[in-house]
């Protein structure tokens, strides 16, 4: 979980406000302001203004890095899982090395 808590940060900047191009042309000077403080209080995440439109408009850093995150996360669940699948196998042809309580009556 620590992993996902370092992306908050990332992930709470905001390429809004930036316009199509990302000059901000045409729009109010504190739209992006507005936004992401009524996000935030809507969310209870931090959300602010990314201070490069640009570069916020076309990278998609963040998220690739929370794509990582979950994937990593996800990895890590599935081998406790299989472990503690594999250690309660048996009893007759299985390593049977923790004992795992019946959910019901002939569950597998």
């Amino acid at each position: 979980m620590s992993r996902l808590e370092k992306l908050r940060d990332h992930l709470g900047e905001l390429a809004i406000g930036g316009t199509a191009v990302g000059t901000g042309i045409n729009t109010h000077p504190e739209f992006s302001a507005k936004v992401c403080e009524r996000l935030s209080v809507l969310t209870g995440i931090n959300f602010r203004e990314a201070e490069n439109h640009f570069e916020a408009q076309a990278a998609k850093d963040a998220y690739v890095e929370a794509s990582g995150a979950l994937k990593t996360i996800a990895v890590s669940l599935m081998k406790i899982a299989n472990d503690v699948r594999w250690l309660g196998s048996g009893p007759r042809c299985g390593i049977g090395e923790i004992l795992l309580p019946e959910v019901q009556p002939g569950s597998s």
